[in-house]
């Protein structure tokens, strides 16, 4: 008899359905069947299952639809295709998507629980020497995070003005995120870490320009810049864990008209959750006390965004902004490494 492991059907076949469904629960699994791609997806955002047991020619969105979108969502639940497709490229095409088994129908019951059986020994083999690898890659990470934020608390302790401003702008952006359809945990993860670090060039920047009550010289402007590149390259050492932390970061002052720094791009070439953290970046900044002004009210802060979208901002994460930025913190929060 097999461990009782939860087991989701994904059939439109109102026979093959009720075989599978019946001989899976004969073979000690706890089944439960639905007849389309987007049924499943709602059952596995309200449910926990230990492997999607799917057929490849569903109705609306297809059997390999439904797995790039579970793969979005989770990276290690084991998946077995079935398909009437006597296709090889149908096939690699499917194991490339991230399933674990491929079938052709018709297929016994005995012989899919022993592919069940297959699929979740080697994933949960995978998972585990995967975990043994990020364990280890973690601690390394942490312990950079660690020495990271000394130099973040070193900046805005002696920085007044950017206060817990990288906390703060951390937790819009990740709030503005979450609005948007296919964000992926890694993802969240290091916007959350970019928006963190957004600013920790400037620690190679003098106080006596950052803290310049007046308009700044040329040269002293062409300092400033140089803030995303310095950040950018101290944070080499998290390109394996979180790749997208130092492109984050480099470009979190471009443009969306092209006129930013320090490469001039533009538009969808600017990372997505680069031109996420400028909203969020801009919204603290206007919402603080600078040396060279008051802090403003977010009413103000909102009218200079939406004025700004489509030159500055990304016109189509402005609506995003404005949705969201009434549930922004106002009070300063306590400085800890993103977890």
């Amino acid at each position: 008899m097999a461990p009782s492991h939860n087991v989701l059907v994904v059939e439109d076949d109102p026979d093959q359905c009720a075989l599978l469904e019946a001989g899976l629960s004969q073979q000690g699994y706890r089944v439960s069947a639905v007849r389309d791609a987007r049924t499943a997806l709602h059952r596995l955002a309200l449910e926990s299952f230990d492997i999607v047991v799917s057929d490849l020619g569903l109705p609306g969105m297809r059997g390999d639809e439904l797995l790039r979108h579970i793969r979005n969502i989770d990276a290690n639940l084991p998946f077995l295709m079935l398909t009437g497709e006597n296709d090889v490229k149908t096939a690699v095409q499917a194991v490339r998507d991230g399933a674990d088994e491929y079938m052709m129908k018709p297929a016994s019951v005995a012989s899919v629980a022993q592919h069940i059986a297959s699929a979740m020994n080697r994933r949960s083999k995978t998972v585990a020497d995967d975990r043994k690898l990020k364990n280890a890659d973690m601690a390394e990470v942490r312990a950079f995070l660690t020495g990271v934020q000394a130099l973040v608390n070193s900046l805005e302790t002696k920085d007044k003005y950017t206060r817990d401003h990288s906390n703060k702008v951390a937790a819009f952006a990740v709030l503005m995120a979450r609005k948007i359809p296919g964000m992926t945990k890694q993802q969240l993860r290091e916007i959350r870490v970019g928006a963190w670090l957004h600013d920790i060039g400037k620690i190679g920047i003098p106080l006596t320009i950052l803290h310049k009550q007046g308009k700044l010289t040329d040269k002293e402007w062409e300092t400033v810049k140089l803030h995303t590149i310095h950040g950018a390259k101290i944070l080499e050492p998290l390109s394996k864990s979180y790749p997208e932390v130092q492109r984050i970061v480099r470009h979190e002052h471009e443009r969306w008209d092209g006129n930013g720094y320090p490469d001039g791009i533009a538009g969808n070439d600017i990372p997505l959750s680069s031109r996420l953290i400028m909203i969020a970046d801009t919204y603290d900044a206007i919402c603080s006390e600078r040396p060279y002004r008051k802090a403003l009210p977010s009413e103000a802060a909102l009218e200079i965004i939406q004025k700004g979208a489509g030159t500055q901002f990304d016109p189509n994460l402005v609506p995003i902004f404005e949705s969201t930025y009434k549930e922004f913190p106002c009070a300063t929060t306590t400085s800890s490494l993103p977890q």
